[in-house]
């Protein structure tokens, strides 16, 4: 293991050395001006679950202000004006819940002012598992035997919603940090979440963003429901499908995850379902029956199917020269909602970095721990009504036209077997990983061929000469996310498949340490003094560590130490309302975007700058969107949300994966009433003061030449002395009412 958190151990402090002076109980040592200060793991324990507890608490906060229980909503500028009554089927899910044995656990506190003693307090810590009890709750099924009346919000000013780049993503990331800290599943914010997640997809389908399909395959793969099982192997299928597997990025993904084949096969089909219409139209016009009237309607019956079916593979497939614009949906029962358009012009380029490349990977992962990893990815199976005909009428005598077969089959485009996927990416891997370093972002840029055959419809093919290289540093993300990523694999396949990787694996972790230790530096200057707080470029970072290395690598300990102090600096960066990050804005643009607009950002026809078809841009060349890699407030096209429940979402998921069982006291922590209090007394906690430097030692002036000797005097003989004798006590020794506090 890469790292075992030291503040899971409750050992008993070593001996002091003879003579040597014992420390009070849970006292810290002084750290020197400019050194971490050193905190017992206890204290670090104590501090981690109640900085959890507050995250969590918060994140509920969000959901219960959100109408529809939304942890991250989508944007959106309406009023509530009330609320409809729309029944949902659900069925009733029995769990196993684990119950704990705990042991009382002394911390030590700080005192309530400067100079006080600390506080002693007593906590209860899990310390194993002793059994489980059953419990139920509901889960939404549209098939399910039972029905419940849910208030479905209205609002005024229908259209205004927006579900950005990251949006639903960062939703399904939140609900798995929930559930990593040990929120129950029949917690209210748990279900709705779970449901919210399911009405999404059964609504709009999968995403085409990476960020958004690894989340919610996350989500779906922990979610024990025979409805979530089938989408967990639908998201999955598509990230198989959506890794790069031509040019310098192969056995990497992208923000975008498409399949560029299969994508093309499905437009293929509707592009010759289309001309059966032109052809059928032309012949009723020719000749106007009543059979090539319904050989008319027969063919736009046949169209509409085949688009229905392809836009619920992608609603960008059909787009063509509009596939970067923003999306609006809209259907006759629902309102209007915007979703962005491609970051790349898939038909003839596509784009790949790291963060994409982890995020997948991670996610394959956890569907590979839940025996929910699909061995290969799904293939569309065209409808049945495709080419039938549908029946008219016993006195409708009818002609069948020609019929248009689909290209679509496994000879065309073969499924991408689950394995074959994983050995391609840790091949890739291991290829890019620099001497001596950690992996860099893997920023790269590369034209399609899939869709050549389309020049008649689209702006293919791509100008090779047009795509200049991407710049691709050595980042702590890039490098906590590289190792990450090739450990997922790991994961997957079993470690013991990994022996060819293990120098690559282990030069990534010690790069992964070094890339950390300089990010620490960066972040926490002044490590005795608490830090300024989060910023966005850093959030994802957290999210590639939450899970120890599988893998054996050198100095362990080091890597453990490190993330003991990402763990205080994420508590000592909170903000004053146990959340984290207020005051930021959350933008999702992946390196690779990033490094494609500095590219080309000053060639001429190659940044969109408006949402316009008249505006020149050269679509046969390597280009980029404007608005893809600008922050935006419009109304057209908003791109920004608030980060902080994103970035609690974050620190709730780093800091659950510090504790051994973080859902064992969570319960006992959310209920007390003290636990904003506990809170605030953190920062002195995890920031012991440094010792006082001693006080100079007094000057002592030097003493005056002594007086010179006077003769002695002659005594005077008194004749009586009488000396006064002082009582022993006091006469009034009451205190006095200004005495006393």
């Amino acid at each position: 293991m890469a790292w075992q958190p030291a503040s899971h151990a409750q050992a008993p402090a070593a001996a002091a050395a003879p003579g040597a002076t014992a420390p009070a109980p849970g006292a810290a040592a002084p750290a020197a001006e400019g050194e971490v200060p050193q905190v017992t793991s206890a204290d670090v324990d104590y501090a981690t679950q109640v900085a959890l507890a507050q995250g969590v608490m918060k994140l509920k906060q969000f959901a219960q202000a959100d109408p529809q229980g939304w942890i991250i909503p989508p944007i959106q500028k309406v009023t509530l004006t009330g609320y409809k009554d729309v029944p949902l089927k659900y069925r009733l899910i029995e769990r196993d819940i684990p119950i704990y044995e705990y042991t009382d656990l002394v911390v030590l506190t700080p005192g309530p002012s400067p100079g006080d003693p600390p506080v002693k307090r007593i906590v209860q810590q899990p310390t194993k598992q002793i059994g489980t009890r059953k419990e139920t709750h509901i889960r939404y099924d549209p098939n399910g035997p039972l029905e419940r009346i849910y208030k479905q919000p209205i609002y005024e000013h229908v259209g205004d919603t927006s579900w950005s780049y990251s949006l639903i993503g960062d939703s399904a990331m939140a609900l798995t940090a929930l559930r990593a800290a040990g929120l129950p599943e029949n917690d209210p914010v748990v279900y709705h979440m779970v449901e919210n997640l399911l009405l999404y997809l059964d609504t709009y389908g999968p995403p085409d963003q990476t960020w958004n399909l690894a989340w919610l395959t996350v989500a779906m793969a922990q979610t024990d429901d025979s409805m979530a099982a089938d989408w967990t192997e639908k998201l999955a299928s598509r990230l198989l499908d959506g890794q790069i597997t031509d040019g310098t990025a192969r056995g990497l993904w992208g923000p975008m995850c498409f399949h560029p084949r299969l994508i093309s096969v499905l437009i293929s089909d509707y592009l010759a379902s289309d001309a059966e219409v032109t052809r059928a139209k032309a012949k009723l016009k020719e000749k106007p029956t009543k059979a090539n009237q319904v050989l008319a309607d027969q063919a736009e019956g046949a169209r509409s199917r085949l688009k229905k079916y392809a836009d619920s593979w992608t609603h960008l497939a059909l787009k063509f020269a509009t596939a970067e614009f923003p999306m609006t949906w809209e259907d006759m029962m629902t309102e209007k909602v915007q979703f962005p358009g491609a970051t790349d012009f898939f038909y003839n380029q596509r784009s790949a970095d790291m963060e994409s490349t982890w995020a997948a990977l991670h996610a394959l992962s956890i569907c590979a721990e839940m025996k929910r990893l699909p061995k290969a990815s799904i293939r569309p199976l065209i409808p049945a009504a495709f080419n039938s005909v549908p029946k008219i009428g016993a006195t409708v005598t009818t002609k069948q036209g020609p019929v248009t077969n689909s290209q679509l089959n496994e000879t065309t485009v073969p499924p991408e077997a689950a394995m074959a996927v994983l050995a391609r990416a840790a091949n890739a891997l291991a290829a890019l990983l620099p001497e001596k370093t950690g992996w860099t972002e893997c920023n790269f840029h590369q034209p399609v061929t899939d869709f050549d055959a389309f020049s008649k419809f689209l702006a293919v093919p791509a100008d090779p000469g047009s795509f200049p290289a991407l710049a691709s540093p050595v980042t702590a993300k890039s490098a906590s996310m590289g190792i990450a990523a090739l450990d997922s694999i790991g994961r997957a396949v079993g470690m013991d498949k990994m022996a060819k990787f293990q120098s690559k694996y282990t030069a990534g972790a010690v790069g992964r340490t070094a890339a950390q230790q300089d990010l620490l530096q960066t972040l926490w200057v002044k490590p005795n003094q608490k830090p300024k707080g989060l910023h966005t470029d850093f959030l994802e970072f957290f999210l590639s560590t939450v899970r120890p290395l599988q893998g054996e690598v050198p100095d362990s300990a080091s890597a453990e130490e490190l993330a003991g102090k990402f763990t205080r600096y994420l508590i000592l960066a909170a903000d004053a309302d146990g959340g984290w990050g207020e005051k930021l804005r959350r933008t999702h643009i992946p390196s690779s975007s990033r490094e494609r607009y500095k590219a080309l950002e000053n060639l001429q026809g190659q940044i969109w700058k408006a949402w316009r078809l008249d505006v020149p841009i050269d679509l046969h060349k390597a280009h980029i969107s404007l608005w893809h890699v600008t922050p935006s407030n419009s109304s057209y096209y908003q791109n920004i949300s608030p980060a902080s429940p994103f970035a609690t979402a974050i620190a709730v998921h780093y800091l659950a994966s510090r504790l051994k069982n973080p859902g064992a006291i969570l319960e006992k922590l959310c209920a007390d009433p003290t636990l904003a209090d506990q809170r605030k007394g953190l920062d002195a906690l995890l920031l012991p003061q440094p010792k006082p430097k001693p006080k100079p030692a007094p000057v002592i002036a030097a003493k005056p030449p002594p007086p010179a000797e006077k003769p002695p005097e002659k005594a005077m003989v008194k004749a009586e002395e009488i000396i006064p004798i002082v009582p022993i006590k006091p006469v009034d020794t009451k205190p006095k009412k200004d005495e006393t506090f």
